[in-house]
């Protein structure tokens, strides 16, 4: 049986959003496909989603575990209490875990992915509880890939999401009045209350949202020891991935990004925006208003520094330390998947003739949330995880895996820009949310000639902004009170 456990990059988010095309896409699923090359029968099973992100076969117990946003902590059902504001205590929290006795009434992503579990283990599970089930009610080998804790430095780098405030790495104040005057009202309305934040990159934002080194330590202990201890089945095989650093991706502009995209000198930028920010800022200058860019991009709040991204590398850093000091089993095995792939982010990664760098869009390394990888590198890492397997577990059964070709996969890449223009063509599903502004920078032509338009360059400002504010209004809705008060004045229906 090959298991995943994991976040979003084993769950195969692309674009901010889950789907069978996203996920049949990811490297789980591709180290599967080769793995049925050996001869080998496997049991995998993973928790498909259509494109309404619904479960497309609820009654499938899945062996792919892994959940979007999972962190250390989540993953066994608990908030990390220091990082929503709850002080040193960490708690238990039902949205962590599948709790629903039947499918239409899922409330969260734990329940779309990990049901039936719960019924069958008849209690509600985290995704931890479903591995251990899991694992004591197979017969014979499991493979078991763990890939958790990236996340525990993701809210601090990506300054998008987290409670107690929600952060929008967003310039407010130069686009308030562009936004629709309900969700201008309603975005002004959380900032008072202290619901969002439009500071994400400040010392005390980053501090706070990166999880401490000895409540990471205690945790990642905890969890091998209650596995050690509660797993009956003797054939697990455990492998555990270290982390690349999360504030590299193409989802971070730097003065050579900007000044590619709105040719002007920004030299006097110390460290790099979100994607976020400079999707307001590309949509200013569609506007006519560019000469707001250089005030935006010197409010440091939404600029993150160079110290700030060095204190976030050195957490991750320690991470990856505590890993690699771990005195392991035989039948643990360690993957520095984390410096392979900071490798790519430093030096890119030669496939053929065609070059794939970290810069968002043209560099063709990501999708198009800069976050999570493309359908080639998610095919880059399956190599680097079925090396691991060739030379381990599968050289003991006396097989050998094959590797993806990576040209191949490039040759039908959707993230890849195969014309030279700076933007790529993009999937073609259903997008909401945040994903219909991603969908703003799909190649206008199809990715067929140089045209360097993105479909934004198509569109009329006010439907530009249109769309940004709906997405925003979807964002922020995910807070409670800001819903009720979003309901209140009419913003969306009253849920029932």
């Amino acid at each position: 049986m090959l298991v995943g456990v994991g976040n979003s990059m084993t769950h195969g988010t692309r674009d901010a959003t889950n789907n069978e095309f996203n996920t049949k896409n990811a490297y789980l699923q591709l180290v599967y496909k080769k793995l049925k090359e050996t001869g080998l029968r496997f049991k995998f099973v993973q928790p498909y989603l259509n494109e309404n992100e619904h479960r497309i076969n609820p009654l499938a117990v899945p062996t792919n575990l892994a959940v979007d946003g999972e962190d250390i902590f989540s993953v066994e059902g608990y908030e990390y209490g220091p990082r929503v504001g709850a002080g040193e205590g960490n708690y238990l929290d039902d949205k962590y875990l599948c709790d629903r006795l039947q499918p239409y009434l899922f409330a969260d992503l734990h329940d779309k992915v990990l049901y039936p579990i719960n019924l069958l283990a008849r209690k509600p599970v985290s995704q931890f509880d479903a591995l251990i089930w899991r694992l004591n009610n197979h017969r014979g080998p499991a493979w078991v890939i763990w890939w958790v804790g990236t996340n525990d430095a993701a809210l601090a780098s990506l300054g998008l999401g987290g409670e107690n405030p929600m952060y929008l790495p967003i310039p407010f104040a130069q686009i308030k009045d562009k936004l629709k005057p309900g969700v201008r009202l309603l975005l002004a309305y959380g900032y008072k209350q202290g619901m969002l934040s439009f500071s994400p990159y400040t010392g005390e934002a980053i501090g706070r949202n990166l999880t401490n080194l000895e409540d990471f330590v205690a945790q990642y202990k905890h969890l091998l020891d209650r596995m050690e201890e509660e797993i009956s089945n003797d054939q697990v095989e455990l492998f555990l991935l270290t982390f690349p650093y999360y504030t590299e991706p193409g989802y971070f502009f730097g003065e050579e990004d900007l000044e590619h995209y709105f040719g002007d000198d920004f030299s006097f930028i110390d460290g790099r925006i979100s994607l976020l920010t400079f999707i307001s800022l590309y949509a200013l200058v569609k506007s006519g208003e560019g000469d707001k860019l250089n005030s935006i991009l010197s409010d440091n709040g939404l600029v993150m520094s160079e110290g700030e991204r060095l204190q976030i590398r050195n957490r991750i850093n320690d991470f990856n330390g505590y890993l690699k000091s771990l005195s392991l089993p035989s039948n643990v095995h360690l993957l520095d998947i984390g410096s392979k792939l900071n490798s790519l982010f430093d030096s890119g990664l030669w496939v053929g003739a065609a070059h794939l760098t970290r810069e968002w869009s043209r560099g063709g390394a990501f999708s198009l949330d800069g976050v999570h990888p493309s359908h080639t590198v998610h095919a880059h890492i399956a190599n680097l995880i079925l090396e691991e397997l060739n030379n381990s577990v599968l050289k003991e059964e006396g097989k050998t895996a094959p590797y993806w070709n990576l040209s191949s996969i490039l040759a039908n890449d959707p993230y890849y820009d195969n014309d030279g223009d700076g933007w790529v063509e993009g999937p073609d599903y259903k997008a909401s949310g945040r994903t219909k502004i991603l969908y703003l920078f799909k190649d206008a032509d199809g990715d067929t000639d140089t045209s360097t338009e993105a479909v934004i360059d198509t569109m009329g400002a006010a439907e530009v902004w249109e769309l940004i504010s709906d997405a925003l209004l979807e964002e922020v809705i995910t807070i409670p009170l800001l819903r009720l008060k979003a309901e209140e004045m009419g913003l969306i229906p009253v849920k029932e």
